[in-house]
């Protein structure tokens, strides 16, 4: 039987996508069905008096608006889902417009009289640590504060040969997804059936049962088609809260659909932080200490400290950096509240270390390369100061794979440079952690026709996990691939799963799937020894049949499956039970550590806009179950890094304003600016699991900025320590 494992295999998802069949939330369509609009927060601080929507209930189609929404969700503001005391940030929701159709609705939200009273409003982070002006009344700005420390550094940094302090900004980003988030709540006695555009139905429901479980028996999650997330659609928000109460309330459907401009202003945005570093240096190119001060701009809400924890824990990356410390700080601003976003602390992490390496370089007058491979980590595992086990690896390797590569690049970089061309090649080597647990599950069935179904709790959208989970099950059991089907994203299908994020889905999902498998030969077997009047010990499962190599009889998997299955009798007469399914939860006790390198070589043009002449990228995540979706996902992330080192950039101006309220705006990529990249791989960083694979997801937007931005600041020959770069501001 031919192996699927390693193959590029076309993604199974793909032609009902591509053919116009997918089924977003928007195209959910039930009798009866209101339609929900919010009135959002035009100001970013204000005591709230009074919200007046007699007006607006006079309106034709209009059946209810709503005020004043208060739940207790774990780290939300206390006035979540809805402002009743207090306004926090522009595009908070203050009411909610239940109508007959959607323009109504709309409409209605001018007919809504808010009276508020300004408060002075906290924007920049760094100001809001000095805690004098509250973004929140009655609490302190200073939300969070965690230190860790790991030996000395301030005796190592004054000791050392050169002392350097940056100040290094990663600004916030909007998550961008093609598809803005929405959801459909369907309403029956005892029940709610939710389509939603999420990453974990099971999150989903979890959190809303929390909240409406006494007014429900029980929340049946199903994850509509989703046109993208990257992190921005885990947990659910306010408007999926608003949307649920009002279905219960009306005893009706109600949809959501956000319009761009309020997917700009309310999904969580990600990244904000602010690094203020020092560092120790010795001509030899050892680093000897760290000292960082890290700022996170949380907005409004809390739940985005966790992404500073792994910024942290993080920083020292693939380098033996024994004496560190970072003081945490979060804080509030008056802004849309900060979460994940591809990467989730990773990227921020990873750019602090490299521009330190690049800085460092550059001081002591040493090539990077070669300094970075005076730090790097050389024996795994390796135990980083902060605690974190990184597994198995060569980085060593790796790097020197990369370096060969890169001098190709410096090469021409330096022929181009003599005709008087701005061109820079950059390099960044990078760790990351991913499959965060605690466990993911699997469910594997035989139909009685031989077709096997593949129930899993993780939720993709978009990534061909799908595809790579029928690679792993055909492959265990001996079966054409087009005989598996991998279905997933219904909390009523499995009865438990977390969902799609950190690059797990493959590595937990996968090796759920595969143990599963092996739980549906061994009752194949078992099986197969009663039909057959066999031994359990004479019979061996191979290429999706049992077989008796005494006698030569078989019997295939479909055979086993209808037998077990069949109701000719009336009666089973067999000791073992019916029916070939397997059911198993998988869960790795360490995160896994993919590591690779990224190279750019770049061209700043007359106008100020980058050309990117060549970009090379090599990683190392273990087993690769499939080339073509691995390097899809490098492509994507190369491009989305590259947006966030040039262009993307949420800006609001002193007051609180969001300045860029749509894409004309925010700047996003296109395909204009895309570029080609070459990708390679190795396979020598394998997992602990059965499948020992890795995750990809991620690392190429963890790699990419400080390539891109290294590249360009030796084009300019000026040090670059931001994102976006802001390339008007230096040039």
């Amino acid at each position: 039987m031919k192996k699927y494992v390693g193959q590029r295999i076309k993604r199974q998802e793909d032609p009902r996508l591509i053919t116009g069949e997918g089924r977003y939330v928007d195209d959910l369509e039930f009798p009866g069905t209101l339609y929900l609009a919010i009135l959002r927060s035009t100001v970013p601080h204000a005591k709230l008096n009074r919200v007046d929507v007699s007006d607006a209930l006079k309106i034709n189609g209009v059946v209810d608006v709503i005020t004043g929404l208060k739940f207790k969700v774990e780290n939300r503001p206390d006035n979540f889902p809805m402002a009743s005391t207090e306004l926090l940030y522009v595009g908070q929701p203050i009411a909610a417009v239940l109508s007959t159709d959607r323009y109504s609705a709309y409409d209605a939200l001018d007919s809504i009289q808010v009276d508020y009273d300004v408060l002075p409003s906290v924007i920049d982070p760094e100001e809001s640590l000095k805690d004098q002006k509250r973004a929140i009344e009655g609490k302190s700005n200073i939300a969070y504060k965690k230190t860790y420390s790991s030996g000395n550094p301030e005796e190592k940094i004054s000791s050392s040969d050169v002392k350097v302090e940056e100040k290094i900004e990663i600004n916030r980003v909007y998550p961008s997804a093609m598809e803005p988030r929405g959801i459909l709540s369907i309403y029956q006695p005892d029940l709610l059936t939710i389509y939603a555009s999420t990453q974990s139905p099971h999150y989903m429901r979890r959190y809303l049962l929390d909240v409406f479980g006494s007014m429900v028996k029980d929340i049946r999650v199903v994850q509509a088609d989703v046109g993208g997330a990257f992190g921005s659609k885990l947990f659910p928000y306010a408007e999926d809260y608003i949307a649920v109460y009002s279905s219960l309330k009306t005893k009706r459907p109600v949809k959501w659909i956000a319009t761009r401009s309020e997917d700009i202003r309310t999904t969580y945005h990600g990244r904000g932080q602010i690094h203020k570093v020092k560092f120790g240096v010795n001509k030899d190119g050892s680093l000897v200490g760290i000292n960082d001060q890290l700022v996170i701009d949380l907005g409004a809400a809390s739940h985005g400290t966790y992404l500073a924890d792994i910024s942290a824990t993080m920083l020292p990356g693939p380098y033996k950096i024994k004496d560190i410390v970072v003081d945490v700080y979060g804080v509030y601003t008056n802004k849309t509240p900060l979460d994940q976003y591809r990467g989730a602390g990773r990227p921020e992490a990873t750019f602090v270390i490299e521009r330190i390496m690049d800085i460092a370089a550059d001081e002591i007058g040493m090539d990077p390369l070669e300094l970075r491979k005076k730090n790097i980590v050389r024996e795994t595992p390796y135990i980083n100061p902060f605690g974190l086990k990184y597994d198995n690896g060569d980085y060593l390797n790796l790097f020197e794979k990369a370096e060969k590569a890169f001098r190709g690049l410096e090469e021409r970089e330096s022929v181009l440079r003599s005709e008087g061309r701005r061109v820079g090649a950059g390099f960044s080597f990078y760790l990351e952690q991913n499959n965060f647990g605690p466990w993911e599950s699997a469910s594997v069935r035989v139909r009685g026709d031989g077709k096997v179904i593949v129930i899993i709790g993780a939720s993709p959208h978009g990534q061909g996990t799908a595809t790579g989970i029928a690679q792993i099950v055909a492959d265990e059991l001996g079966i054409d691939i087009n005989d598996v089907e991998v279905v997933w994203g219904d909390t009523s299908l499995i009865g438990e799963g977390y969902g799609t994020y950190g690059s797990r889905s493959l590595t937990l999902a996968g090796n759920a799937a595969l143990i599963a498998s092996r739980k549906v030969k061994d009752k194949a077997i078992r099986l197969a020894a009663q039909f057959m009047r066999s031994d359990v010990q004479e019979l061996k499962y191979d290429d999706g049949k049992v077989i008796n190599p005494k006698s030569g009889e078989s019997m295939s998997l479909r055979e086993i499956a209808a037998k077990s299955m069949s109701t000719l009798g009336g009666t089973w007469n067999y000791k073992e039970e019916p029916g070939l399914e397997g059911t198993a939860y998988f869960g790795l006790d360490n995160l896994t550590f993919p590591y690779g390198s990224h190279m750019a070589l770049v061209e700043v043009r007359e106008d100020g806009l980058l050309n990117v002449l060549e970009y090379y990228a090599i990683d190392d995540i273990g087993t690769v179950v499939n080339p073509m979706l691995a390097e899809g996902q490098v492509m994507g992330g190369v491009l989305q890094g590259y947006g966030e080192a040039t262009s993307e950039e949420v800006i609001y101006d002193k007051e609180g304003n969001l300045l860029t309220g749509s894409f004309a705006e925010y700047g996003i990529l296109t395909a204009m600016e895309a570029f080609n990249i070459k990708w390679e791989y190795l396979e020598k960083g394998k997992s602990a699991a059965p499948l020992p694979a890795k995750g990809i997801g991620e690392g190429a937007t963890i790699g990419t900025p400080p390539a891109v931005v290294r590249a360009t600041e030796k084009a300019l020959n000026k040090r670059i320590t931001r994102l976006p770069m802001r390339l008007s501001s230096v040039i």
